[in-house]
């Protein structure tokens, strides 16, 4: 009897163990052969432009690389990828000024070299547009009618980032230094409260490191020190303004927490020094049994001489909130927000608007051309909001947005302006995406005004 079960258990091993098992190899040994995470006949790759080395969608087993001094492992490839916009806009401002009608465009270009999977370097170009003008064709107004030519070289984007303990595991080889360090060196976007604190391109180092702090799951603080390329609120390209400041982001059990103080050293030409501060909160809130996405931001600009169109003293109080629609893959939003005095950004590029851009449809600005938001950008001693509902269907491929938006002055000193708008944008294959949007708007003593645009973004 005893041999009978010995020869069962062994017959049962050599059928159910892996191949390898039965040739002497142990049953957990990984298979030689990839596995996908999903069916690969779902996924769709759209490489970029040019592709040199292990290809940025590519799955399949990962080559060897080589060893540089400091125990690093490189896989380097190269690719290069873009996009590029072209659109018509109308602005027709209702009295306030001329009616625009023309044809922008933008590009974008890139030139990725990924060392591995931390390590890069970036460079980045913007040959149809500098500083915020564009190339384009002008036909209205009449006396600056033909075309408008801003092809240049200059290099809007150039850096490298790293973290010190990949970049050179040598210093720390059993892991227990804590030399994580996250880093980045040149030309690069500082983005700090969502944009409304800096949103701005320019040449900068910054060091990032997460640490425990109690209470939290995560805590991320960064320094950045930024010297060239600081552009002040009112689009002035400062040559001798210098940037410092310091970031914290903490993960809670209920909200992801910011907080940010910059300091600007400037001299008076270039609007002077001043200290700006930030603070936000993003969490799901719950109010009559429904989750809402919320978030809320308080964002101060101090200055240190006088008020200037570079920067004032002044305070952002901004909020949102949003949610999907059960059984929908809709969502519908709200935005509100408070300028006390004569907020401004310690640093903004100059295509990206006033800090309101993220109030809505209505007040974002394009990045394409002349085209005006119903509703400005500026936080300047006023109030308003938005409501919006954007529906998606086509299976995700389209989307149509439909928002109505107000601001209004502080004490009466200024006209209330009211707007509606919408967008809409087809996915037409891979690459290519059609957007239109448009607005009418009303402000008191002044005509109707009304904006439209079309757009074709080609993504290589």
């Amino acid at each position: 009897m005893i041999r009978v079960i010995a020869f069962t258990l062994l017959l049962f091993s050599l059928v159910c163990l892996p191949v390898g098992a039965q040739e002497g190899e142990s049953p957990s040994r990984l298979p030689d052969y990839p596995i996908p995470l999903v069916d690969e006949s779902l996924i769709k790759p759209h490489p970029p432009l040019i592709q040199i080395g292990p290809g940025l969608v590519q799955t399949g087993r990962l080559e060897r690389g080589f060893d540089v001094p400091g125990g690093a492992v490189w896989r380097p490839s190269f690719w290069v990828y873009g996009n590029l916009r072209s659109g018509i806009n109308l602005v027709d401002p209702g009295g306030s000024g001329d009616r625009i009608v023309e044809w922008a465009q933008r590009m974008d270009l890139f030139g990725n070299l990924q060392l591995n999977g931390t390590e890069r370097f970036l460079i980045g170009l913007s040959p149809l547009h500098q500083r915020g003008s564009f190339s384009r064709y002008v036909f209205e107004p009449e006396n600056e009618e033909g075309w408008v030519d801003e092809t240049n070289t200059r290099v809007t984007t150039f850096f490298f980032e790293g973290e010190l303990s990949e970049l050179i595991p040598a210093l720390d080889p059993d892991g227990t230094r804590k030399l994580d360090y996250g880093f980045s060196v040149g030309r690069w976007r500082v983005d700090l409260q969502d944009g409304l604190l800096v949103n701005d391109m320019m040449d900068a180092v910054g060091i990032t490191r997460f640490v425990a702090v109690p209470g939290t799951a995560t805590t991320r603080m960064t320094l950045i020190a930024g010297w060239d390329e600081v552009s002040r609120d009112n689009n002035l390209l400062s040559e001798e303004s210098r940037y410092l400041s310091f970031s914290a982001e903490a993960d809670t059990y209920k909200s992801t927490i910011d907080l940010d103080v910059v300091h600007v050293d400037a001299p008076v030409a270039e609007g002077g020094s001043a200290w700006f501060l930030g603070w936000g909160s993003s969490q799901r809130l719950k109010f009559g049994g429904e989750s809402y996405n919320t978030t809320f931001r308080i964002c101060s600009s101090i200055a240190d001489e006088d008020d200037n169109a570079a920067v004032s003293d002044g305070t952002l109080f901004f909020a949102e909130a949003s949610k999907t629609p059960i059984g929908t893959p809709d969502m519908a939003y709200a935005t509100f927000f408070l300028g006390i005095d004569q907020f401004a950004s310690a640093a903004r590029g100059e295509t990206n608007g006033g800090p309101l851009g993220k109030a809505g449809l209505l007040f974002a600005a394009a990045g394409l051309g002349r085209y005006r938001p119903a509703l400005g950008n500026r936080a300047d001693d006023s109030y308003g909001g938005s409501v919006g509902y954007q529906w998606s269907y086509d299976q995700g491929a389209s989307n149509l947005v439909f928002e109505g938006g107000f601001r209004s002055a502080l004490e009466g000193d200024g006209p209330s302006t009211g707007a509606v708008g919408g967008r809409y944008q087809k996915k037409l294959n891979g690459r290519t995406m059609f957007q239109m949007d448009t607005y009418v708007k009303k402000e008191e003593s002044l005509d109707v005004g009304h904006g439209l645009r079309a757009e074709i973004l080609v993504r290589f």
